[in-house]
């Protein structure tokens, strides 16, 4: 994963800036990366009405079933991933997984949970009978967890799937959309702690910079805290 951290680096793919570029004070070192960055669209985050910072997490493991699409080709622990976001995110956090694996999922949640749905492209399959649509994505929020002054937020959002522009895109990415949709179903606001906890291309937490400081080039993430266990192949 690269992340641009001093001004000759390419504030969208990382790539450093040529010399001609830099002279005429640009960003990015190509139009497809100035492009890519400008698409990759997200609003300023709320005003905060409290004081003390609140902690947030957001987990997109490999869903159950189908780790093998991915380097490490393990299965995630789901049941301590769970139990290790309720024990360490009082504030709120959230979890994707696939509409085939809810049921082994929702079990091991606690009650007070919310299922929220991102409607996305349908990828043509030659021999599946039914196309799957749609991903739930699992919220709670905290008790005490007071909310920014905003507008109501919908349980379902529609937005296209993967941003292949992004430098690090690979399978199960989200778009900026969804980041922002996640930000404010959690009531998140600026000078909240955020954690990825599988941080993959790296697009939510670039959205998560960009939302709260206006700063499209986010320094390195930090290393994910390892709240679940890997099953053995």
């Amino acid at each position: 994963m690269r992340y641009p951290s001093d001004t000759n680096r390419c504030a969208w793919c990382g790539g450093t800036l040529l010399q001609r570029n830099l002279g005429r004070q640009r960003r990015t070192c190509s139009q497809l990366c100035r492009q890519a960055l400008w698409r990759f669209a997200v609003p300023h985050a709320p005003t905060p009405t409290n004081l003390k910072p609140r902690r947030f997490a957001y987990a997109d493991p490999p869903y159950p079933g189908k780790a093998h699409y991915y380097p490490e080709s393990s299965e995630v622990d789901h049941e301590a991933l769970i139990a290790g976001m309720n024990d360490n995110f009082p504030d709120g956090w959230a979890l994707s997984t696939s509409a085939g694996a809810m049921r082994q999922i929702l079990p091991l949640c606690p009650a007070d949970i919310r299922v929220c749905a991102w409607i996305k492209a349908a990828r043509p399959h030659p021999t599946a009978p039914i196309i799957s649509s749609w991903e739930p994505l699992i919220i709670r929020t905290g008790t005490h967890n007071k909310r920014v002054d905003r507008a109501a937020t919908k349980d379902s959002l529609i937005a296209q799937g993967r941003y292949r522009a992004h430098p690090n895109a690979m399978i199960g990415m989200k778009p900026p959309q969804f980041a922002v949709w996640l930000f404010q179903l959690l009531g998140m606001a600026t000078g909240d702690e955020f954690h990825d906890l599988f941080p993959g291309s790296g697009a939510i937490t670039r959205a998560w910079h960009l939302y709260t400081t206006g700063k499209s080039n986010p320094p390195s993430p930090p290393i994910p805290l390892n709240l679940h266990a890997r099953k053995k192949k």
